[in-house]
């Protein structure tokens, strides 16, 4: 098959997953297949989506990361679990994490900087990366954090029959940032943004990823029926315009590092989970700390 008409076909069908796990549109098919009320299963998918995609990508990324102790890696999701099962019982208490208790999501916040010295780690200490426990420890930030904060950035009830777009609207924004950085890059790239990590990744491309990508943020705030949507969504455009392409250039190094090109083949023509969503890894954790401010302040 040309690669091309695999890169298409395997492209639209992850987009139509992420689309129907993160809106309210797969209760509506599952509900239209089953004849159950749809309020019964928005909540139940998107969070089996979302933990598909957590180990997933934690296996994937333990994978090429090449532990000298395999059983390391049991014991590293173990320790991944711990934040995940504590942003589940939030998530499926159905209130409003922010609002609700927005000083217990203050403290929580704190997970945030672990992810935060993982990124930091391999840049400025990537030697550190080649001892399992060391491994460990990035992977429970780098992947464990994100994928368990993700849980309470969607607004739902406690029977779980309202939930917003958040996610779904955050991975459009990072499509259309990669998309436009891209464009503008191939065309009018001229200043390399980082050509020890990603050759291809330009400045001008990467201005012309937060223009775009704000554009598309006015649009949302400005034109969305979604009522359930909770903060400036041109600001959330903003920080997933800087920090996509930041997600982008951490897995690009972290990939290096490790002497591979992909993370894995679940994405046929694409690569694996990692290289589809190192970006939006990147991005859960400033939206994270995003909401917890708008409601503070």
């Amino acid at each position: 098959m040309n690669n091309m008409l695999l890169r298409t076909i395997s492209g639209t069908i992850y987009v139509l997953i992420l689309f129907l796990g993160c809106t309210s549109y797969g209760s509506y098919l599952v509900s239209y297949l089953s004849g159950y009320e749809y309020s019964l299963f928005q909540g139940i998918i998107f969070y089996g989506l979302m933990t598909f995609l957590f180990l997933g990508t934690f296996l994937e990324t333990a994978w090429f990361m090449k532990f000298d102790n395999k059983f390391m890696i049991f014991i590293s999701l173990l320790v991944a679990c711990i934040p995940y099962y504590i942003f589940t019982n939030q998530f499926f208490s159905g209130i409003d994490f922010f609002s609700s208790s927005w000083e217990f999501a203050l403290k929580k916040s704190l997970y945030t900087f672990l992810f935060f010295i993982a990124v930091i780690t391999v840049f400025r200490f990537p030697q550190e990366l080649y001892m399992d426990t060391s491994k460990l420890i990035f992977l429970c930030a780098y992947i464990g954090v994100p994928f368990s904060l993700v849980l309470v950035i969607p607004e739902s009830t406690n029977s779980l029959n309202s939930f917003s777009s958040h996610i779904f609207y955050m991975f459009l924004l990072i499509w259309i940032s990669d998309t436009f950085a891209y464009l503008v890059g191939k065309f009018f790239g001229k200043r390399k943004l980082a050509p020890s990590i990603s050759p291809k990744k330009t400045v001008e491309g990467l201005l012309g990823g937060i223009v775009f990508t704000i554009i598309a943020g006015i649009i949302i705030e400005y034109n969305t029926d979604d009522l359930f949507l909770k903060g400036n969504w041109i600001i959330i455009a903003f920080l997933i315009s800087i920090f996509a392409p930041i997600g982008d250039l951490v897995a690009s190094k972290l990939k290096r590092e490790f002497n591979v090109k992909d993370s894995g083949f679940l994405i046929p023509g694409h690569g694996g989970l990692l290289d589809r969503l190192d970006s939006f890894i990147a991005c859960v954790p400033v939206i994270y700390l995003y909401y917890i401010i708008n409601y503070i302040v």
